[in-house]
């Protein structure tokens, strides 16, 4: 659980990159200089005004023409920084929801601290304790100096500090300070920086922020988008199903599968099965795939039925817990099936819980067993079926259930034939 954000300001709260591209294009047409797209301003930014300047501006000119531009672009910015700047869409609601569950507020930004203050209290009046900006005799970001002396005026600690910025920059700041880095993708850089720099999240949108700061995530139905960013980091989070919740891991990420193993306080040397989002993904990790696993698959996926199937070792071995065959089903999810499709890849994904308990068929009840051991919930709702997938071995005639779930023997012998299941 969080106690305290750090924010950075330009691109991450506020939108100001058409005011900073209208001064700069100023000083470059005066002066005959080329100017710049909108974009090329986003790549500029970040390092302070003086760097700004000094990137904006041709290469060869001296430090008193650097020092000119410099005044004339500050003018120019000091008098039309209000024209087009304004907070994110959806960044006002966020702070307030922020605050009013007790969250300390700061921000840190390598804009003079002399206009910072100001910045931050003409646009968020109220919300923010203490605005450190930009000092003559201090380093800049992503140097931790300036970083260190916000946390200690609001007795922030780095194991309760989330930083929040949108540049690699912003992330190596976070990391110089031992915290927890969260980049958000609507400011001025892309994905790729953000993960580059060592990003431990990375989010698409606001409301995302808000879920993140609770510790375990609950993040609402339709975020597969987000759940897939975890997992794709390696992180894990609880999945609905029609049968139960399922914890969920990058099935090619051996040490995130190991977590599973460890959360659940599972016994390694029992295999996980993997979520996929139909035959063609589950191929990418079976071989010698016989033609009732099709048919079975055509009839009752996306469905309650894990086929075990002979593994091709593309997965950890960990996946597995070191033997030939991997068990895969496609699930009757439209949640998960968005995440599994938003990640690319299989999730190893056992029940979410702890082992030896019940099965949680809500989002409430993972919260009730796995409440800070894992990043996130997604909340799909109670599960329809609420009892787990029947598990069908398909490694040998005849085929045998190993466990009788939520599709009968009946079934699976109206789409088999009679003869080719273990006689009970």
């Amino acid at each position: 659980m969080y106690t305290h954000i750090i924010f950075d300001l330009d691109g991450t709260l506020l939108n100001t990159i058409d005011d900073l591209a209208d001064a700069g294009n100023f000083v470059c047409a005066a002066h005959g200089w080329p100017v710049h797209t909108v974009d090329q301003f986003k790549h500029m930014v970040g390092n302070g005004i003086p760097n700004l300047v000094s990137r904006f501006t041709p290469e060869g000119l001296n430090e008193a023409e650097l020092a000119a531009a410099l005044a004339e672009f500050s003018a120019r910015y000091d008098a039309h920084k209000e024209d087009k700047t304004a907070p994110y869409p959806g960044v006002p609601a966020l702070l307030d929801a922020l605050k009013g569950a007790g969250l300390h507020l700061t921000v840190l930004s390598n804009k003079a601290h002399s206009l910072a203050g100001p910045v931050v209290e003409h646009y968020f009046p109220g919300v923010f304790e203490y605005v450190q900006g930009a000092l003559p005799d201090a380093p800049l970001k992503p140097d931790p100096t300036l970083l260190h002396r916000l946390m200690g005026q609001t007795g922030a600690r780095p194991e309760t500090t989330l930083f929040v910025g949108d540049s690699g920059v912003d992330v190596l700041t976070g990391k110089n300070g031992g915290l927890t880095v969260c980049g958000v993708l609507w400011g001025f850089r892309d994905r790729e920086e953000l993960k580059d720099a060592g990003a431990d999240w990375i989010i698409h949108s606001p409301d995302q922020l808000a879920a993140i700061a609770a510790g375990t995530a609950l993040l609402p139905a339709g975020q597969a988008a987000l759940a897939a960013e975890l997992l794709r980091m390696g992180r894990l989070a609880a999945v609905p199903t029609e049968t139960v919740y399922g914890l969920a891991a990058d099935a090619a990420q051996e040490g995130a599968v190991q977590a599973v193993y460890e959360v659940k306080g599972r016994p390694e040397a029992k295999p996980l099965s993997v979520l996929v989002d139909g035959m063609a993904m589950a191929e990418t990790v079976c071989r010698d795939i016989p033609e009732d696993a099709c048919r079975l698959a055509e009839a009752f996926w996306p469905g309650p039925l894990t086929m075990i199937l002979p593994g091709n070792g593309t997965l950890p071995p960990a996946v597995t817990a070191g033997g030939d065959t991997q068990g895969v089903r496609c699930p009757d999810h439209p949640d998960t099936l968005a995440v599994i499709r938003a990640l690319g890849r299989p999730l190893a994904c056992p029940s979410a819980n702890l082992s030896g308990a019940p099965s949680p068929k809500s989002a409430g009840e993972v919260l009730g067993q796995l409440a800070g051991k894992i990043d996130a919930v997604l909340d799909g709702g109670p599960c329809g079926l609420g009892v787990e997938s029947t598990i069908l071995d398909l490694t040998s005639l005849p085929y045998r259930i190993l466990r009788q779930g939520g599709l009968s023997r009946e079934r699976l012998e109206s789409v088999l034939g009679p003869g080719k299941l273990e006689n009970i």
